[in-house]
């Protein structure tokens, strides 16, 4: 997939897409999981949302109610019959997840996406699968940027306030910068972290892309807006 359609799919409503197929969706019901007890949320957005989802044997699946596991990297959708499965990725595209409209309302971070665009294929950086999905911000013939969630289950020390250690879900987000050779590098989303992890042949450009657009690449849509530039460089 080209960047700029990712750019576009990321900045806009999804909307946009209007191809839907008539076959249903494949997966597994989704079970019953046991984490009423444990502080936190294994979901990357605690309530439903609604998803467009492209797959190799449906087709587009558009405005599908989704859940996005992030602990166990599952999407939960629900099908035409109106049960909740586990999506089969072995059939999935990609998969543009809008965000909840609420959580960009009442957030005090700028920038935030109203859709973001999921993947699989990345297996060749530590720790990701290969079928699990990532947070794909930019994709080029020079770079790549995506992001991984997760939600980790941990056991925090036991306090004087605490008889017991209850478990809870941390969240945790990861930032992976690709370049043309598939060299992997481990960044933070800040402007100056970004420009030393680039090619020194590049950075000079980066710089000046930055300067004219004013951008921070802290905020999303700026990330998106920064890449589609330099891979055009």
């Amino acid at each position: 997939m080209k960047f700029l359609p990712i750019a576009i799919a990321l900045l806009i409503s999804s909307s946009a897409y209007s191809q839907i197929s008539n076959i249903d969706l494949n997966g597994a019901p989704a079970r019953i999981t046991p984490y009423s007890e444990i502080d936190g949320s294994p979901y990357l957005f605690a309530d439903w949302a609604k998803a467009d989802i492209g797959t190799t044997n449906a087709g587009l699946k558009e405005d599908v109610a989704y859940r996005f596991n992030i602990h166990d990297n599952e999407l939960e959708v629900v099908n035409e019959a109106g049960n909740t499965i586990y999506l089969n990725k072995d059939y999935l595209e990609y998969a543009v997840l809008q965000r909840p409209s609420i959580l960009i309302a009442q957030s005090t971070v700028q920038g935030l996406l109203p859709n973001l665009l999921f993947k699989k294929g990345f297996e060749y950086i530590k720790g990701v699968g290969p079928k699990d999905l990532v947070n794909v911000l930019a994709e080029g013939k020079k770079y790549t940027l995506v992001r991984k969630f997760y939600s980790d289950l941990v056991t925090p020390p036991k306090n004087s306030y605490a008889p017991t250690a209850g478990r809870m879900f941390v969240f945790e987000e990861s930032f992976y910068l690709i370049n043309s050779n598939f060299d992997v590098a481990n960044v933070k989303n800040r402007t100056n972290v970004i420009i030393k992890a680039l090619d020194p042949a590049d950075q000079e450009r980066a710089k000046q892309i930055i300067k004219e657009g004013k951008f921070d690449l802290g905020r999303e849509d700026h990330l998106v807006l920064f890449f589609n530039e330099l891979n055009k460089s």
